[in-house]
């Protein structure tokens, strides 16, 4: 009996400190980035839960060893294509909307293949 409470007491305070986690995630980065890699481009798409799709931002993408690959601003269209780097392992993306709210999302491995049809998104 002993044994169940401390299991259960263990699992839901994992549990809260998990769900505590992801509310910090989402304070520090309330945008949500949207990514679809097609071929060896990546698309990027910006969305906001308040105000819908983020057409004016900074986007930088930066290398497993943080060297800067992309860094411009977003145009009117909302949408930005680049190539993926032929030695890039991971790719972190920071999004830095007009209003200073920020969003990132973190490719690695196979996310950084071709995966038409799927749409790719992270906090």
């Amino acid at each position: 009996m002993i044994r169940l409470l401390f299991c259960t007491a263990l699992l839901s305070l994992s549990l809260l400190s998990g769900c505590a986690q992801i509310e910090k995630q989402n304070a520090d980065y309330p945008l949500t980035v949207n990514t679809q890699v097609i071929g060896n481009r990546i698309t990027i798409r910006i969305n906001s839960a308040k105000t819908g799709p983020v057409k004016q931002a900074q986007v930088t993408i930066t290398d497993d060893i943080r060297q800067i690959v992309f860094d411009e601003p977003m145009g009117s269209s909302g949408v930005i294509r680049f190539r993926v780097p032929t030695l890039a392992t991971k790719l972190t993306i920071i999004v830095v909307d007009a209003e200073g709210n920020k969003g990132r999302a973190i490719l690695m491995g196979d996310q950084l293949r071709e995966s038409e049809g799927r749409n790719r998104r992270w906090y």
